[in-house]
């Protein structure tokens, strides 16, 4: 694969962001966005151990132990938050991984340490997601479903994200019906995934203070080099058909899958996998055979 570097911006206008970056689809980490936020200071593990630790959280194993070819992925334990976060804090390897997770309806006065960066409009103000990870856990490569634009703002320690546009989809071996690759980044089997090889995105490393801007529809893989979190905001689609499209998946295609995986489970998986390879394989021959003499 050929990866470049995230470009790296200190303050731009929302003019000058929406024309080099949104419109683009091109990802830029972005060292000011929470410049203003009480949380850059103020969310340290102590913190949130102490205002948050007495709840009970779900946590979720490795994606590679999951069907690899479904969704949904289920939680193999639950702790509490505070005994979660000690081990982040304290680096302990691990799968176990939160995500998703809306701590603010737990405790809403945490609301309070950042604000919705005016670099954008159309922020999703209901849905302010985090992201817990333990030292060497990942997450597999993926776009999101409903094709948001995302500011991933990164707490505590380090991760390592790698991410790739829309029209690298063919070499990424796609599983139909889902927006999820079957391909393992953490572990490239070439002889397995060969196209994977004409693949090029970026990649960087994300650090605390840090944010990244993952525009609408990008493939990105994400490894936790050391326990870290981080807070994602989303932002609509700007332009009408991307947001039409992003419903049609949340609505439709996840719908179709939910279905076909509980009446055909076995078949159904199997089926997508196969079609996955043989699809970024195709694109692979088809190259191959355009070069030859």
């Amino acid at each position: 694969m050929q990866l470049q570097a995230v470009d790296v911006v200190e303050d731009i206008s929302p003019e000058e962001f929406y024309h080099r970056y949104v419109k683009t689809r091109i990802p830029v980490k972005l060292l000011n966005y929470t410049k203003d936020w009480a949380a850059r200071e103020k969310w340290t593990y102590s913190h949130l151990r102490e205002v948050a630790g007495h709840h009970k959280v779900k946590l979720h194993g490795a994606w590679q132990d999951n069907d690899p070819t479904k969704i949904e992925m289920p939680p193999v334990k639950e702790s509490t938050f505070g005994e979660y976060l000690d081990m982040l804090e304290n680096d302990v390897p691990s799968d176990l991984r939160i995500f998703l997770f809306n701590l603010f309806k737990l405790e809403p006065s945490l609301l309070e340490d950042f604000k919705y960066t005016p670099i954008m409009e159309g922020y999703l103000e209901d849905f302010p997601y985090m992201f817990f990870g333990c030292a060497g856990s990942d997450v597999r490569l993926h776009y999101d479903i409903d094709l948001s634009n995302v500011f991933i703002s990164q707490f505590g320690g380090k991760k390592r994200i790698t991410l790739f546009d829309q029209d690298q989809t063919k070499y990424l071996y796609k599983l139909p019906f889902t927006t999820h690759s079957a391909a393992d980044l953490g572990k490239i089997d070439y002889d397995k995934y060969p196209a994977l090889k004409l693949a090029s995105g970026w990649q960087t490393d994300l650090l605390p203070g840090e944010t990244l801007f993952m525009p609408s529809g990008i493939w990105h893989y994400i490894q936790y080099i050391d326990g870290s979190f981080s807070l994602s905001l989303r932002t609509l689609n700007p332009s009408r058909m991307g947001k039409l499209h992003g419903a049609y998946n949340v609505f439709v295609i996840r719908k179709l899958d939910e279905y076909f995986n509980k009446f055909y489970k076995n078949t159904w998986s199997d089926y997508k996998l196969r079609k996955a390879i043989e699809r970024s394989n195709e694109i692979l021959d088809n190259r191959s055979a355009e070069v030859k003499p």
